[in-house]
């Protein structure tokens, strides 16, 4: 599948051009690729309303395959902690700011907080090479044991090391709030 990424003056990519059909999808470039014996660590950037939003990120390696040839859950290949958001700076604050924005979110954060932590599934069969494969992921966020079913949100996380690019994807409409209030502060904290 072939398609274009829309950039800004600066090269990042409009944040939200991919989104459609009521969801709001957001597309990511990869700076400052950093590879280490247990992760990838890196900074996505975008760009909305002329303003640079970004936020640092590392992922596990490697990544197993999520399911077995009979589509069952392969439990050793379920990653606590498997991708880490950390904020990156003013950037990071403007990416929670705009993710509020765009999803309609009664919740105003002033800034992200300093990291929020994602069991990760990788949702393919067979072997893939991260570094030269793209990987579709699902994130499971406030998944802790004793999590409250309101602050509960998963997402998508489709990482295209090779051509620097990840594409943040919402799973459902309802896990907006719980990701706006899981990844800002409102100053109220």
């Amino acid at each position: 599948m072939s398609f274009t990424i829309k950039v800004d003056a600066n090269g990042y990519p409009v944040v939200d051009q991919f989104s459609e059909e009521g969801f709001i999808d957001f597309v990511f470039r990869i700076e400052n690729l950093i590879e280490e014996r247990d992760k990838y660590r890196f900074n996505m950037r975008a760009s909305y309303d002329q303003q640079i939003l970004g936020v640092d990120v590392s992922v596990v390696k490697p990544i197993g395959p999520g399911f077995d040839d009979n589509m069952k859950l392969i439990k050793d290949h379920v990653y606590p902690r498997g991708v880490v958001f950390t904020r990156s700076g003013p950037e990071s604050d403007r990416l929670i700011q705009t993710i509020a924005v765009l999803y309609d979110s009664d919740c105003r954060p002033k800034q992200m907080i300093e990291h929020e932590a994602y069991t990760a599934i990788a949702l393919h069969q067979g072997h893939k090479d991260m570094a030269n494969e793209a990987m579709k992921i699902k994130l499971f966020g406030c998944d802790s044991e004793e999590y409250d079913e309101n602050d509960y949100y998963e997402s998508f996380f489709n990482l295209d090391l090779a051509n620097g690019n990840v594409f943040w994807n919402e799973k459902d409409q309802a896990y907006r709030e719980p990701l706006v209030r899981a990844l800002g502060r409102t100053g109220q904290r």
